[in-house]
């Protein structure tokens, strides 16, 4: 097997620095399959957003598959987190998870993305706490996970967006520390990079057997070109340790016109 395509849509009622493909999803899926890709990753705050039969009618109409479901508009729209102090917040947080988690599995099995919704320590008032909030949240989202056989991704984010976990180490520790291969962990170049990870193939070889997404993009997130970011390292880094899941676009729809199409022209060069 190899690695798989798969791209991030947003359906054009809020600004979007991640989706490449915006819009009504049943064009954006036309398009996806035109250009090639096998997948999408659907971004959604609120689970009503998307209905599951209606979603799974036009994705094996145009022969795809949901990847993820990114759902970090919880936290910066919404502002529930899973590791808050407040506790009727984290229990919203948790509540409105657990309820992604139940569309994932309705998806065919597409991942729950947890990235900005463990939002930042002050949330929880000191670090300690905030572990232990945070863990208590993902005990709950990985049960019902390993109920269903669907998994949970943590993103690694740079200091920019987070303060817990923000290199690849880190954020394998934590992972591991669950003991259960429901939670794997998702990077992405534009955190990579932002982080400066120097020996960021070196790490992915470490952490290869928790991988289960990784996102692309280059700086400013705009669509990859080898400009930038070392997409060639990274890319002999997957391969050493047999990757086989969704390689997901995660940038902006434009410049350049296109950038659906022009960042997959440029990793496939790659594969």
């Amino acid at each position: 097997m190899a690695m798989k395509l798969s791209v991030v849509w947003a359906d054009g009622t809020f600004p979007s620095d991640t989706a490449p493909l915006v819009g009504p999803l049943e064009e954006c899926a036309r398009k996806a399959a035109e250009l090639g890709y096998e997948a999408m990753s659907l971004t959604v705050n609120r689970p009503g957003e998307l209905e599951a039969e209606r979603v799974n009618r036009i994705m094996k109409e145009y022969g795809l598959k949901v990847s993820g479901l990114a759902t970090g508009r919880g936290y910066s729209v919404d502002g529930l987190g899973l590791a808050m102090a407040d506790e009727e917040r984290r229990r919203a947080a948790v509540d409105r998870m657990l309820a992604h988690g139940e569309l994932c599995a309705r998806l065919g099995g597409a991942k729950l993305i947890v990235g900005s919704m463990r939002g930042w320590i002050r949330d929880a008032g000191s670090e300690e706490e905030y572990e232990k909030l945070f863990r208590a949240s993902m005990e709950q989202l990985l049960e019902q996970a390993q109920r269903q056989g669907t998994r949970v991704t943590m993103e690694v984010f740079s200091l920019a967006d987070s303060d817990f976990g923000c290199t690849i180490a880190q954020g394998a520790e934590f992972i591991r520390s669950f003991h259960t291969p429901a939670f794997c962990l998702q990077l992405d170049t534009a955190h990579i990079h932002a982080a400066r990870e120097a020996d960021f193939a070196g790490e992915i070889l470490k952490a290869g057997d928790l991988l289960g997404q990784m996102d692309l993009s280059d700086l400013g997130r705009l669509a990859p070109d080898g400009k930038h970011f070392d997409f060639p390292a990274l890319m002999e880094a997957l391969k050493k340790i047999g990757y086989e899941d969704y390689l997901v676009m995660e940038y902006r729809a434009q410049p350049p016109e296109n950038a659906a199409k022009a960042g997959l022209d440029y990793i496939r060069t790659l594969l």
